[in-house]
């Protein structure tokens, strides 16, 4: 009988989270004329081809030679300036829709994240709030030192020469109806050599707070968006290697290692290709900002398995599913009060984020010659 009663206010518990933080960020959406994170990206049409040999488990979505439209959006995950030492993302839609679609997947660049459950996205979305909280949330969460480490990228090349990662664990049902958990990732499909561009040395790994652009930095905020625009200009292409990891569940309770902390070892748990993603126009900034991507959007096959409490590891699909409420928010704020603005390239421009200075490292040991602003 208690364990009953203590199961419910979990979810009772999870469901207030939940609550809370989507009224926030909608509320949010609506007034700022704002998505709630990668705000200023690009986006890509193109093709998604299924491999017409595939090694994972039989599948009736994922089927030999199957030929779906796609748009990719890629972006900075939290600020609007590309040289920023941050988070990449890359979003992939089957459809070149706006909204639906049979199959929508979010990545971000990292094999392990910032967070990993719903409490830990409470906590670092507070830090968002207030840039000098996220030194305090790395000092609570020592795991996110690692995933922001992992997972930032500093100057990269382009878009195109980056790995993603769902980092979070999905259902996966195949034909048999024997239920796995898997990861997808998205590659290059050329000259990738498992190292992406702008990843970091050890040392800014360790201190990945310190996120503001060089004092030297010479390209504009818009520089890896204009890269993508420039790349597919007249008949150019970008090519990227859709990926799987799958692993059958177990009877009973999730064993650890559906969290989001860890990655899985690639040599037990190989990657498999699942289609080959060609991007072939660069929409513009209308369409992308009119795009937008929800991981509701699935087929049965494809399950997105939801957590209990604020700590399973589920949870941050919990929360990823209530943010359609956001979406919808901000685009009836863009039918009221018109389309915001192009970002600027200046970072002199009103709208630039600037990163407090962090007094308060995680670790014992500051760098002498770390650079804190782009002025």
């Amino acid at each position: 009988m208690f364990d009953r009663f203590w199961a419910l206010m979990l979810r009772l518990q999870l469901a207030g989270v939940v609550a809370l933080m989507t009224v926030g960020i909608t509320v949010s959406s609506f007034l700022k004329r704002k998505r709630m994170s990668h705000e200023n990206g690009a986006l890509a049409r193109g093709r998604f081809r299924v491999v017409d040999n595939p090694t994972f488990p039989e599948h009736d979505f994922f089927v030999a030679g199957r030929e779906f439209p796609c748009r990719v959006r890629h972006a900075a995950v939290l600020f609007r300036d590309d040289a920023k030492m941050c988070v990449r993302s890359a979003a992939i839609k089957l459809s070149d829709e706006r909204f639906d679609s049979p199959f929508d997947v979010l990545m971000n660049s990292g094999r392990v994240g910032l967070f990993w459950s719903a409490r830990t996205t409470w906590q670092f979305r507070k830090t968002n709030d207030r840039g000098k909280m996220f030194v305090p949330y790395l000092q609570e969460n020592p795991q996110a030192v690692f995933g922001g480490g992992d997972s930032s990228r500093r100057d990269p090349e382009s878009f195109s020469k980056l790995s993603y990662h769902s980092q979070t664990c999905f259902g996966f049902i195949d034909v048999h109806g024997t239920y796995y958990y898997c990861r997808y990732r998205l590659i290059p499909a050329k000259d990738w050599t498992g190292v992406d561009s702008g990843a970091l040395a050890q040392w800014w790994k360790d201190h990945n707070w310190f996120q503001n652009p060089l004092r030297d930095e010479q390209r504009t905020r818009n520089y890896l968006k204009d890269e993508l625009h420039q790349r597919l200009a007249g008949n150019g292409t970008i090519e990227y290697r859709f990926q799987i990891q799958t692993r059958r569940r177990p009877p009973g309770p999730d064993p650890t290692w559906v969290t989001a902390k860890y990655d899985w070892d690639e040599f037990v748990t190989p990657w498999h290709d699942v289609a080959r993603v060609t991007l072939e126009d660069a929409l513009d900034y209308t369409e992308s900002m009119l795009t937008w991507y929800d991981i509701a959007n699935h087929p049965p096959s494809l399950p997105v398995p939801t957590g209990v409490s604020i700590d399973d590891p589920h949870s941050v699909n919990n929360l990823r599913l209530a943010t359609k409420r956001a979406a919808q928010a901000r685009l009836l704020s863009y039918k009221l009060g018109g389309m915001p603005p192009k970002f600027p390239d200046s970072r002199y421009a009103p709208d630039w984020d600037p990163i407090p200075p962090m007094p308060i490292p995680p670790g014992p040991d500051m760098h002498d010659n770390v650079e804190l602003s782009a002025h």
